[in-house]
């Protein structure tokens, strides 16, 4: 898949402009990150597009506090410091994101979300691993994560109305495909191990 083709006719015409927040609420040290003022305080005007983009919202909080977790416990048991890297770079890239959506959603909405941590079935797992075995089924893990992510913003491009969240999803689909492919080229790299493909939903 190439992103730069994909959904061109709804890219938003302003991309969004950077300001600073502290976001503490997932990162054990408190990392410093940017996050984005709303543009707009209205909801959606179509009611369809309206309903979709709440639950949009409240669903990728929600699907970012997850790999937020598992990218902290990357940080932690991870050997090779390319793989530390890309996980502190999660980390702080999808903290400034919830703090993005949760914003929007009590702007444009009205409602406040704080993430759902149930189904927590593949951290769980990821706690008994470490060195080589951890990294394997890490990133095992956060490749069908991302596929999960980019299968939303996908209908997020398709479905929602606002510019900034249209934006968002474009960032997100670009990023998180970009990041499944370091990590297969590294399962293979590393320890000659075929990545994650996407799960193919009916």
């Amino acid at each position: 898949m190439n992103v730069s083709h994909h959904r061109r006719t709804r890219r938003p015409a302003a991309f969004l402009a950077a300001g600073a927040l502290g976001v503490s609420a997932f990162t054990g040290a408190g990392i410093a990150v940017s996050a984005v003022p709303a543009f707009a305080e209205a909801p959606a005007t179509d009611a369809q597009a309206a309903r979709f983009e709440e639950d949009f919202l409240k669903d990728m909080i929600d699907h970012h506090a997850m790999a937020v977790m598992m990218a902290e416990m990357c940080v932690d048991e991870a050997v090779h410091p390319e793989l530390i890297s890309t996980c502190e770079s999660i980390i702080a890239s999808q903290s400034a994101q919830i703090e993005q959506m949760q914003g929007w959603l009590q702007d444009w909405y009205g409602a406040t979300h704080e993430p759902d941590m149930t189904g927590m079935q593949s951290m769980h797992r990821l706690m008994d691993l470490d060195g080589a075995e951890f990294e394997i089924a890490f990133m095992r893990s956060m490749i069908r994560h991302h596929w999960g992510a980019i299968r939303e913003a996908e209908k997020c491009l398709d479905n929602a109305e606002h510019p900034e969240l249209l934006g968002l999803c474009e960032d997100i689909y670009a990023a998180q495909l970009g990041e499944i492919e370091q990590m297969q080229t590294w399962l293979a790299q590393w320890y000659d191990v075929r990545g994650g493909r996407p799960v193919e939903t009916a």
